[in-house]
């Protein structure tokens, strides 16, 4: 029972000490371009099935999702017709308010708008386009909880700005 005690502990340690560092993932983790991601501490990331990552913090308020999207259908066309075609699984039907910006000094759109989640949350997406190629593109989307407070925005800052792109032509 002791040894049992014991093991625990020391499991317990490593995961407080592992979840009190920032982790760097590299995602996706083979090829270019590629996103570099320095995870503040206490922030989780999953993969998704649709070439995504989600960046999460423990309390769930604020979500990073990015990708890299590759579609010749979208080439040479607006990048509203492109976030639209993406905010569409979500039921984002409209992006009233555009803006310019970049991911590491690389120009592109940031389309902002709302959603509600599976829980009937009201949830503000801010979602940033930037062109790599003539068909691919990386995303950065932003969806955060309404009425987030100082050091909920502080952290979702920190881990935007640890985000950055490698691998670009």
């Amino acid at each position: 029972m002791r040894r049992t005690v014991v093991a625990l502990l020391f499991i317990v340690g490593c995961l407080f000490t592992a979840t009190a560092q920032a982790d760097e993932i590299r995602f996706p983790k083979e090829g270019s371009p590629a996103f570099l991601i320095n995870l503040p501490a206490g922030w989780v990331s999953h993969e998704d099935a649709y070439n995504g990552i989600q960046l999460l913090p423990t309390d769930h308020r604020t979500l990073v999702y990015l990708s890299m999207v590759r579609d010749p259908q979208y080439a040479g066309k607006p990048l509203m017709e492109l976030a639209l075609a993406i905010g569409k699984p979500s039921n984002i039907t409209e992006f009233p308010k555009q803006e310019p910006t970049a991911i590491s000094g690389h120009s592109g759109t940031a389309f902002f708008g709302q959603m509600k989640n599976d829980k009937g949350t009201l949830l503000d997406v801010k979602m940033m386009i930037v062109p790599l190629e003539p068909d691919l593109w990386a995303t950065a989307t932003l969806l955060t909880s309404q009425n987030l407070n100082s050091a909920q925005v502080e952290a979702l800052h920190q881990a935007v700005n640890g985000v950055t792109l490698t691998g670009i032509k």
